[in-house]
């Protein structure tokens, strides 16, 4: 297979080419022995902007600021990798932002001031560490910083998210099941509603009246559905439903705790981010408190913010407001009399990481046979209801 490259060379020109092997990462493989630094790739006569969809997806701006990041890391000047990525084969979108970057770069604009000013979807901290950056002369490290950040919250919502697919699957399922049973299973028994439907069982009359009436008014049912649908997703988009939402499923008791330590994961993560690229502790400090989502953490980490600007201990301030797990306050004390609290703060995120994935999984494994019980009840409901309307109709007499 052919494969069009982009790269950088050892003096920071661009180069391009074609490259013959067998996969992509064979190609890439090869490019990387020749002392270049890669910046796009794409199969040979396929149109890179093909099929392009109106917006970039979080992914490909994570591989774009990870390629910006690899470039100044290799010693790359700030408007080489600028025009580099302008240039490449990515999103329109994006390679449109760097290449307003690079004019207002060149114009003599500050890059933190040209970010910032660009249509780039990058959170605040983005912001915080390179402008830190830039005036300590380690704009590469805040990068890195940022882009790890950056991906670190990425990861927690795809986490998140995959980890709700699963009982929403059984959900669907469920309810699907039920539904087919009461549109096309319990009408056939209609006919006995009609007939002896004053010697039925209560539960059963229930059963086969429910299922008739759905099954004569499918239309109706499908319409109310679908409206019932549109208005629950336009109010969970409403500004603070969400948040309300979350506050909400905090309180339950497998669920809640594992949504409080993967903010707790997000604050650690995001001020050990923040200290390692310079920024200062109090700014840092209300900055990983705006990322967390759930309001009562996000009010305490708010007020430990203030507790430290009035001289508190962050290792205090965080036990006076009950912010942290008892682990979590050790680690940070140690970290504040080591000098190494960015460091222990890393190793506090990767910890409430692993045990909310270990929470997470265990909730799953109970999850399972009790979505298989519940559904099997209500399906077993039904075919008793069934049952005992055929045996009172035997049981009439003639």
């Amino acid at each position: 297979m052919q494969f069009r490259y982009q790269a950088i060379d050892k003096t920071g020109q661009q180069v391009s080419g074609v490259i013959i092997g067998r996969s992509e990462r064979e190609a890439m493989r090869q490019i990387a022995r020749q002392n270049l630094t890669l910046t796009s790739i794409s199969e040979a006569g396929q149109s890179p902007t093909r099929m392009r969809r109106s917006s970039a997806s979080l992914r490909e701006l994570q591989l774009v600021l990870q390629e910006f990041t690899t470039l100044l890391e290799a010693g790359v000047s700030l408007v080489v990798a600028l025009s580099s990525l302008g240039k490449s084969s990515h999103h329109p979108q994006i390679t449109g932002i760097f290449q307003g970057l690079e004019k207002a770069v060149r114009r003599g604009d500050s890059f933190s001031a040209a970010l910032r000013d660009s249509t780039l979807p990058v959170p605040e901290y983005f912001h915080q560490l390179v402008e830190a950056g830039e005036a300590t002369g380690r704009l590469a490290e805040a990068m890195r910083s940022g882009v790890d950040q950056f991906e670190y919250d990425q990861r927690v919502r795809q986490e998140m998210r995959s980890a709700l697919v699963y009982p929403a699957v059984l959900v669907v399922s469920g309810v699907a099941a039920v539904g087919i049973i009461f549109l096309w299973v319990v009408p056939r028994f209609g006919s006995l509603l009609t007939q002896h439907g004053d010697q039925m069982p209560t539960m059963s009359r229930w059963t086969i009246g429910t299922g008739v009436w759905l099954s004569e008014h499918t239309l109706l049912v499908g319409v109310t559905l679908l409206l019932v649908g549109l208005a629950v997703r336009a109010l969970v988009m409403r500004p603070g439903v969400r948040e309300r939402l979350a506050e909400r499923a905090a309180t339950l008791p497998i669920l809640g705790e594992w949504l409080v330590e993967a903010e707790v994961g997000r604050w650690s993560s995001t001020l050990s981010a923040l200290l390692s690229g310079r920024v200062e502790l109090i700014r840092a400090l209300n900055l990983a408190a705006s990322s967390v989502r759930l309001g009562f953490l996000r009010s305490r980490l708010t007020q430990v913010a203030k507790s430290v600007k009035a001289g508190t201990p962050l290792s205090a301030a965080l036990r006076e407001h009950r912010a942290l797990n008892p682990t979590g306050y050790d680690l940070v004390a140690v970290g504040e009399a080591s000098g190494e609290l960015p460091k222990l703060l890393a190793a506090l995120a990767k910890l409430y990481e692993t045990t909310g994935r270990d929470r997470m999984k265990r909730a799953l494994q109970l999850l399972e046979p009790m979505a298989i019980i519940i559904m099997g009840s209500v399906i077993g409901l039904i075919v008793t209801a069934i049952i005992l309307a055929i045996t009172s109709v035997n049981d009439v007499p003639l």
